[in-house]
């Protein structure tokens, strides 16, 4: 009995245990369960299709990986913002939205090709915007079909093409074109350009083309004489975020805004390229108002002949989105109490023209949260009581530099031009750099660097170029470079390489290369080393060495390019050259002048082959060129091994010795006097 009851105590026991790790199976099933709902909603799908694929919370922030997406293309879910910049979308359906409220910001030029489908379909209220400009075309139906719902395009581009333009779907729809360009085109007979929508709203825009048509309420499309339009439809602003002298410049005017007060001078705004053209103009304005104020994306501001701009109490010229000026004219941008020009958070680029600004600052941006400033090749003057050029987020300059005050440097840290970590209030200049055909360690020499190249990378010592004179001075200087880059490139035509002092140029490509007549003089010494390449190189040009010390050693020593063209002419200087592939060789003609080879004995020029030789072998040990020596002991030449006239220094001539001008030469290894 004891043992039946043990063992059926161990079978409730047993039955316990299993009950037990019943229960805890269940609940790790029910905490897998709960975990796969948590895993699945990690990713959340929107309402918006990219060429036929869903944007969830994983590809929304990058949706160029998608296939027929090119460009930058990514959708915001905070702002419910899908952004194109200078995109390209392929597909049958590009855009597929039921997004209530969402925003298409287009930036740049972008493309949307619908082939068999619609560019977008509109599923919710949707907003197109953002200045830049929005092409769509479709093959087979229309380019937006507008389904139930709203459509507002406002401050942008639009232009669409297709069987159908801009269309509603069921006549119920509404579209409100706002300040912006608009053009739609529907080639299907029975079609339209712009149709069925219950209403049709223009605000600060108009159509232009064709003339004379209109929103036709009982028609719900664009109507030409009674009958719906399927030609061209065009749509453009009639105000513009841009004002002159205080004056809103509107599609009446814009082709001449001579007749606003204050203006003086020819002043017109393109509204379809975004560019306000200055010739020869002035513009006063009194008060608080700006001489040009804008907010236009894009804006140009072309500036020919001299323009002045004169403002009271406001910036001369005021922008609240991006702008350049440029032409190749003259702007003087003047303000008693504020900025001559005024960056409010935005990007400001003067590009190929002359701009002058003075104020209380003189361009600046608001405080340097965001506002860039680039100057290209452009020569700039600015002075600011408060600040010359400041507040600026980035300056940057591009191909020019700045030439006053003397030391004044760029300093991004303050957003501001500075001349000892304080802010310029003086007369800041900013002029156009001339580039030279000379490069230091891979830097190109200009004009505003000239003066002192030890700032390059790879430089040590004094090293500087004289544009006037066409010389590169070399002091104590040691230039160190790596890589496919030499320590010294030229192409200019007379460039005088003046050695003061010892100087040393490590390369591991060429130490020196000259594809135009150059001269290394000057006194001192140049010690020239390549790891795999000439220490000297002259790239079809004539190369001469004088009055100073030169060494070379690389594969090839002093090396010209294929001895097609190449002269070589070393004069009263000391040269040694050594390389594993020739010392000095490749040279159609070598000249060597009051100098001569003196190691290794017995060497000559042979300039049948171009090169120092011995016994008619390419010397590719040490070759040393003494300054001074007469060279009689220096050229002892085996008369059973080479015969021929040379002189004293070792050079071959051609031709008999009836035919030499009066003086000693060697003649098949004797010393002979003519």
């Amino acid at each position: 009995m004891l043992r039946k009851e043990f063992q059926q105590g161990g079978i409730i026991i047993m039955k316990q245990h299993l009950l037990k790790n019943t229960y805890a199976a269940i609940v790790a099933l029910f905490i897998a369960m709960m975990a796969l709902p948590t895993t699945a909603q990690a990713q959340t799908k929107y309402d918006l299709e990219i060429c036929g694929t869903w944007v969830t919370s994983d590809n929304c922030s990058d949706l160029s990986g998608i296939y027929g997406v090119e460009g930058t293309v990514k959708y915001d879910p905070d702002s419910k913002t899908l952004t194109l910049e200078g995109a390209k979308l392929t597909a049958s359906i590009c855009i597929w939205s039921k997004i209530d409220g969402l925003t298409i910001k287009v930036s740049g030029a972008n493309e949307l090709d619908a082939r068999s489908a619609v560019a977008i379909s509109v599923r919710a209220p949707m907003t197109i915007t953002g200045g830049g400009t929005l092409n769509g075309k479709s093959l087979a139906d229309c380019v937006i079909l507008i389904w139930n719902t709203n459509l507002t395009i406002k401050d942008c581009i639009v232009n669409a093409k297709g069987e159908y333009g801009i269309k509603g779907k069921y006549g119920s729809e509404k579209l409100l074109i706002s300040k912006a360009t608009v053009t739609a085109e529907g080639k299907l007979k029975w079609g339209g350009s712009i149709c069925d929508f219950k209403e049709i709203t223009l605000e600060d825009c108009a159509i232009t083309q064709p003339a004379g048509a209109r929103f036709d309420e009982s028609k719900h499309a664009i109507v030409l004489n009674g009958e719906i339009v399927e030609s061209e439809v065009k749509i453009v602003p009639t105000k513009y975020d841009l004002f002159i002298c205080g004056t809103q410049v509107t599609s009446d005017h814009c082709g001449d805004l001579s007749v606003i007060p204050g203006v003086k001078g020819s002043v017109s705004y393109d509204p379809y390229n975004k560019t306000l053209t200055l010739e020869n103009a002035k513009l006063n304005v009194e008060g608080d108002h700006s001489g040009i104020e804008s907010e236009i994306d894009g804006l140009t501001i072309k500036v020919g002949g001299t323009n002045e701009l004169k403002a009271e109490n406001s910036a001369a010229v005021t922008i609240g989105a991006p702008a350049t000026i440029t032409g190749g004219g003259t702007l003087n941008a003047e303000s008693e109490e504020s900025c001559g020009i005024y960056a409010l958070e935005t990007n400001l680029t003067i590009k190929d023209c002359i701009v002058n600004a003075k104020g209380k600052y003189g361009i600046t941006g608001q405080v340097g949260s965001k506002e860039k400033l680039l100057i290209s090749n452009a020569t700039v003057t600015a002075e600011g009581r408060a600040g010359s050029i400041c507040d600026f987020k980035e300056i940057t300059l591009e191909d020019c530099a700045i030439t006053q005050p003397a030391g004044a440097v760029v300093d991004n840290s303050q957003g501001a031009v500075v001349l000892n970590g304080e802010t310029v209030t003086s007369e800041v200049k900013i002029e156009p750099i001339t580039k030279y055909d000379l490069k230091i360690c891979g830097t190109q020499v200009t004009s505003g660097n000239c003066g002192d190249l030890s700032v390059i990378d790879g430089v040590e010592g004094t090293v500087k170029y004289d544009p006037d004179s066409k010389t590169l001075t070399l002091e104590d200087a040691k230039l160190n470079i790596e890589g496919e880059v030499d320590c010294i490139e030229s192409e200019i035509d007379g460039l005088t390489i003046k050695v003061s002092g010892t100087n040393e140029l490590n390369a591991v490509d060429a130490a020196a290369i000259v594809d135009a007549p150059t001269t290394i003089t000057g006194g001192g010494t140049l010690n020239m080393k390549s790891e795999k390449y000439a220490a000297i190189y002259a790239a079809r040009t004539n190369l001469t060495i004088k009055d100073c010390i030169v060494n070379a050693k690389g594969k090839w020593g002093i090396a010209g390019y294929n001895d097609s063209k190449e002269k070589l002419f070393i004069s009263k200087a000391t040269v040694t050259a050594e390389g594993r592939e020739g010392s000095i060789r490749n040279f159609k003609e070598i000249t060597l002048e009051d100098c001569a080879i003196t190691q290794p004995a017995g060497a000559v020029v042979d300039n049948s082959q171009g090169a120092v030789v011995l016994n008619g072998e390419i010397v590719k040990s040490e070759v040393v060129i003494t300054r001074g020596s007469d060279g009689i002991n220096t050229p002892t030449i085996d008369t059973t091994a080479r015969s021929g006239i040379y002189t004293l220094s070792g050079v071959k001539l051609g031709g008999e010795v009836k035919d030499l001008p009066k003086g000693v030469y060697i003649v098949n290894g004797k010393k002979v006097v003519k």
